[in-house]
């Protein structure tokens, strides 16, 4: 008899990669991950992972479904380190994900890997979490992507960073999912990602400045410090606000 290949690859607490110390213990962050292969989804995983599979995922592509489910996994492993084991992390009508009125939260995947970071909320003030991973871009289409990605400034500012151009547009382009991911839940509405700018680029922080106006509380010129990290095909970025 022949096993089927396994779906999640691997399943691990902590960021997938990066230096141990990017993240700053005090924030007391939960954060897992895994690695998985599409190819090996089974609908059947769902069950095996005791995930529900909702109606609007159930007729989504296989791919969506596998990557749907990589998140989700990853997600009860963080509830479950905060408190909120049995919580079922579904999501609204703008599809981002319901997290528990206590928990603050943030998920991320790409084709291969899915990563949730999340933490209880400050008693005071306000605060978000955001984290993304995206594939490396492509050279091919940084021509054609950039404009909509970056301004002219950041354009120059990225071109003299020490990283080649297409690590820093996908780096780019990573922080500022971030930080989207960070501000939503306070702002209820979506935002462009020429409204905040690239201002400076160290090697294990990219720091943004909102170019507009999201709310009182978000006004033009806000800064936001977006730590990452960098493998030879993936970037990771993460931003904690409060």
């Amino acid at each position: 008899m022949v096993l089927p290949a396994p779906y999640i690859l691997s399943l691990a607490e902590g960021l997938p990669f990066g230096p141990a110390d990017l993240v700053d213990p005090a924030l007391h962050l939960s954060i897992w991950h895994c690695r998985f292969d599409t190819l090996s989804y089974r609908d059947a995983d769902y069950g095996l992972h005791d995930i529900p599979l909702p109606p609007s995922i159930a007729g989504a592509a296989r791919k969506r479904r596998s990557e749907y489910l990589a998140g989700r996994i990853v997600a009860a492993r963080v509830l479950r380190g905060l408190g909120a084991g049995s919580f079922p992390l579904l999501a609204g009508t703008d599809r981002a994900p319901c997290w528990p009125e206590s928990i603050q939260g943030s998920l991320s995947h790409d084709e291969t890997l899915a990563v949730c970071i999340g933490r209880l909320l400050p008693q005071q003030g306000w605060a978000g979490v955001g984290i993304d991973v995206e594939t490396m871009i492509a050279d091919a289409r940084t021509p054609t992507l950039w404009p909509g990605i970056i301004a002219a400034g950041e354009r120059e500012l990225l071109d003299s960073a020490s990283l080649p151009f297409t690590v820093g547009l996908t780096l780019a382009f990573s922080a500022k999912e971030s930080l989207f991911k960070a501000l939503y839940p306070h702002v209820k509405r979506y935002f462009d990602f020429l409204d905040a700018r690239v201002i400076q680029l160290t090697d294990r922080r990219i720091s943004l400045e909102l170019t507009t106006e999201l709310a009182p509380h978000l006004p033009a010129g806000m800064r936001f410090d977006c730590a990452y990290a960098l493998s030879p095909q993936e970037v990771l970025t993460l931003l904690t606000v409060g």
